[in-house]
């Protein structure tokens, strides 16, 4: 089975092609407003336009008008057309959505395969019509995020030139075909969602075992965090200045530039931590991928007073809709939603209801005095739901075996002593006698694994856990 995959390449434009790629957006996006006043102006005479008559208004304008390639007008018109039927039936499902309506400044401009662009002479060129300038690239090399293979040029489809507004410089989006992986076996994994562990994994091995990941979040939630601060920190220097003057566009420049930097931090963070989990469902062979249903859970948070607003920023920059297409890109897998209320709460041997405080659960019940991770106890409840239909008790002999990952791999103390950088700016220390002095009473450190645990007994983890 195949599927489409997109690769993001920035690119570095001579003084002139950038020009020349400015002023195309721009008249892409006064091209996409010509074409949204013309649909708005035949709804009102009760008139539907279809995407092949918004193609021949837009193509029937003077070239002056238009100074693009005729591929890439008809590109703009069937996006338009696309994006009224989607917003229709977005509207049948009972979404509260708008046509498009909304006016453009700056518009990616598509090149399609063949005409818009070409290669020839290790150059690419992406072309802007007849008798018009184009503006060549260097040849970019893309590799298939599957198998890590470079992807030749014959297999790239429709190319798009977009402009990033955060780290400001211009970007290739070339779409690629590849093979979607395709799971050998029949199991069922459940995920438990959340913001300090974005998954909890849980799979039955055997019939008395059952594998559960928990992945950290801990990476992610550093970078927002920080990114957070230095926007808050930014924001209220600006809100001293005035807009247009020099300092208030030095420090417009600078809050993009943090945006860029956190954005991709995230994506990296995203990517190490859907791999992860990836590795889970193919190293158990899943067949169905079951979730449970968060969908919505930061909308209205302030109207109905639910949670403080720190919640409420860290609900709504949770980023669980990118980490799930991650994961549905690199197993191949469609990813289900189920209801999981209560599943934090039920103990899996008694079905006792309990309110676990902290991440770890104790279940109250005097007979049963379950205890596991509060995540891993989620997950297991939404697998056996999904399995069964509703909240079935595991068996009393069963083994719960709980593997602790960070999504992205830290270096500890020791290990940051032991590096080789470090030892040197030691060596070069221990050149004065008072330094070599000190040196000398400090006691040698030996070095440990990244994730290993700080207590008294983290050199050896509990029979149902492992440390990674």
């Amino acid at each position: 089975m195949e599927t489409t995959r997109t690769a993001v390449i920035p690119v570095s434009l001579s003084a002139a092609d950038y020009r020349r790629a400015h002023q195309a957006c721009h008249i892409s996006a006064q091209l996409w407003n010509q074409a949204t006043d013309f649909v708005h102006t035949r709804q009102k005479e009760h008139k539907d336009p279809s995407k092949y008559d918004i193609q021949h208004f837009l193509t029937a304008l003077p070239e002056e008008c238009r100074p693009l390639h005729a591929h890439t007008t008809e590109i703009i018109a069937h996006d338009l057309g696309e994006a009224i039927k989607t917003s229709r039936a977005n509207r049948k499902k009972g979404m509260k959505v708008r046509s498009p309506w909304r006016k453009k400044n700056y518009r990616p401009l598509s090149f399609t395969k063949g005409y818009g662009w070409r290669i020839s002479q290790g150059k690419l060129h992406l072309s802007l019509g007849r008798k018009r300038s184009r503006i060549d690239l260097t040849i970019p090399v893309v590799f298939d995020s599957g198998t890590n293979e470079v992807v030749p040029a014959d297999l790239w489809g429709e190319i798009q030139l977009c402009w990033n507004k955060d780290s400001r410089c211009f970007s290739l989006h070339i779409p690629y075909e590849t093979e979607r992986p395709v799971s050998p076996g029949d199991n069922v994994t459940a995920i438990d969602e959340g913001i300090i562990n974005p998954m909890a994994l849980a799979t039955w091995v055997d019939d008395a075992t059952i594998c559960v990941t928990i992945i950290n979040g801990r990476g992610g939630r550093a970078i927002k965090r920080q990114r957070n601060k230095a926007i808050g920190s930014l924001q209220r220097k600006l809100s001293r200045t005035k807009i247009g003057s020099k300092k208030h566009r030095r420090l417009q420049a600078a809050k993009k530039k943090v945006r860029a930097k956190a954005s991709a931090q995230l994506r990296d963070f995203d990517h190490q931590l859907s791999r992860k989990a990836a590795n889970h469902v193919i190293t158990h062979c899943t067949a169905k991928l079951i979730a449970g249903d968060v969908r919505g859970i930061e909308r209205k948070t302030k109207l109905e007073r639910r949670v403080g607003r720190h919640m409420r920023q860290q609900l709504s920059q949770w980023s669980r809709g990118t980490q799930e297409r991650y994961l549905g890109e690199k197993t191949g897998l469609d990813l289900e939603h189920l209801n999981e209320s209560g599943s934090s709460k039920t103990c899996p041997k008694c079905l006792t209801r309990n309110r676990p405080s902290g991440r770890h659960y104790r279940c109250k019940n005097p007979a049963c005095g379950f205890t596991c991770h509060r995540d891993a106890v989620g997950s297991i409840n939404i697998l056996q739901k999904a399995i069964h239909g509703t909240y079935v008790p595991i068996g009393t002999d069963t083994e719960i075996c709980v593997t602790y990952l960070r999504a992205t791999e830290r270096w500890s103390l020791d290990q940051r002593n032991a590096h080789r950088k470090v030892q040197s700016r030691k060596a070069r220390a221990l050149s004065s006698a008072q330094n070599r002095a000190r040196w000398e009473e400090t006691p040698a450190c030996e070095p440990k694994l990244a994730n290993s645990s700080t207590g008294p007994d983290s050199s050896v983890p509990g029979p149902l856990a492992t440390v990674a």
